[in-house]
């Protein structure tokens, strides 16, 4: 499990630069480009720093890099997240709206029944 590919996966999410994610977890770039290119460990508190930066749990970065570990292609882990992963990656408005077309969907099978 390589958690600098977890981490590159989130910040690119973001849409931020390795500079950017450095300022936002208080580090240096040099820190967040040799994590992600796997050429320094993490500490619990580089972790901590980075989930709050990322807005993120600290487990969410485990799970990421162990779905990553599974896909050839970073596009396919969107088929490998659970839901509550790809649900949090919504805006409000978004997550309203998958809401309620969930209610929608469950209604139906409701009545399938």
């Amino acid at each position: 499990m390589n958690i600098g590919h977890a981490i590159r996966f989130l910040r690119k999410q973001k849409g931020w630069t390795q500079s950017q994610l450095a300022d936002f977890s208080h580090t240096t770039k040099s820190t967040i480009s040799n994590l992600e290119s796997g050429n320094q460990s993490y500490s619990a508190a580089l972790l901590q720093h980075l989930a709050h930066a990322l807005g993120c749990p600290i487990s969410r970065i485990f799970v990421v890099a162990e779905q990553l570990q599974e896909v050839s292609d970073e596009k396919q882990i969107w088929d490998k997240l659970p839901i509550e992963l790809l649900f949090q990656h919504l805006s409000e408005p978004m997550q309203l709206s998958v809401r309620q077309l969930m209610k929608q969907i469950l209604l139906e099978q409701e009545k399938l029944k």
